[in-house]
């Protein structure tokens, strides 16, 4: 399976800088504010998790440091 932690790291980082809230998140993506923390924090795994990472980076435009 796909190693999604420096993705999780980098969108966490992102939400912390631009005080994002998981609530925000959750209303942007049409997910609920407690699954997009257990993805952020890795907690909940899986296709629908990475893909979820995916699409977050994506759309906050995440570049690599």
């Amino acid at each position: 399976m796909l190693d999604t932690e420096p993705g999780r790291k980098a969108v966490k980082n992102y939400m912390t800088e631009k005080s994002i809230t998981y609530r925000m998140a959750g209303i942007l993506f049409g997910k609920t504010p407690q699954w997009i923390q257990q993805v952020v924090s890795g907690k909940a795994k899986g296709p629908k998790a990475t893909a979820l990472i995916i699409s977050m980076i994506s759309e906050f435009d995440i570049k690599e440091d």
